[in-house]
């Protein structure tokens, strides 16, 4: 049911995005400007003790200049990952985490409709329980992402990144994981 409700949710938020697109303005991307971002996302992994990953949370930063910027994301993890020990009834748990994160991103394609860019970030992943299950309850985490900006007015923007994020050690107590978010980002 939640996983039915999660997927229809980024569902309608990618049909409005497509239906949103044509009524863009004017980009963002000017040196000076202000951005804050609510954004989701889900992610699959490599780890065998984790099955599923949800975020939500925001993320707010400068353009320092002309399709550069500096950002600090802070995002909420609900993780579904194997309980151990497992029991014959539930053999899953739910586990929340939080992940502050520092992006450096730059927009190498910018015009009044659209703006694509390419980021990269490090931080932490922070939990009351080892993720995954063979792993620790706080982790250095390395992320990478691409993405594009659809713009709907002249500061307001539809936002789809695909990101690549590893959580602690780079072994089997490790997880690395591919997905992405979606988010409104509002720059002034």
């Amino acid at each position: 049911m939640r996983t039915t409700l999660k997927t229809t949710l980024i569902l309608a938020l990618l049909a409005a995005f497509g239906l949103c697109s044509a009524l863009a303005h004017a980009g963002g991307t000017t040196a000076g400007t202000v951005y804050l971002e609510p954004k989701v996302g889900m992610y699959a992994n490599s780890s065998k003790n984790i099955s599923s990953m949800f975020s939500y949370g925001a993320e707010a930063g400068y353009f320092f200049v002309d399709g550069f910027a500096l950002g600090l994301e802070g995002l909420g993890y609900s993780v579904t990952q194997k309980r151990y020990p497992t029991t014959a009834v539930n053999t899953y748990e739910n586990v929340g985490a939080f992940s502050p994160i520092a992006w450096a991103r730059y927009h190498f394609i910018s015009d009044e409709k659209v703006s694509v860019f390419a980021g990269l970030g490090l931080g932490g992943f922070f939990s009351g329980v080892n993720v995954p299950r063979n792993g620790f309850t706080s982790n250095m985490t390395e992320a990478a992402e691409v993405g594009f900006n659809v713009y709907l007015v002249n500061a307001l923007s539809m936002q789809l990144a695909g990101r690549y994020q590893h959580i602690g050690e780079f072994s089997d107590k490790g997880s690395d994981n591919w997905g992405g978010n979606l988010a409104l980002k509002y720059g002034f």
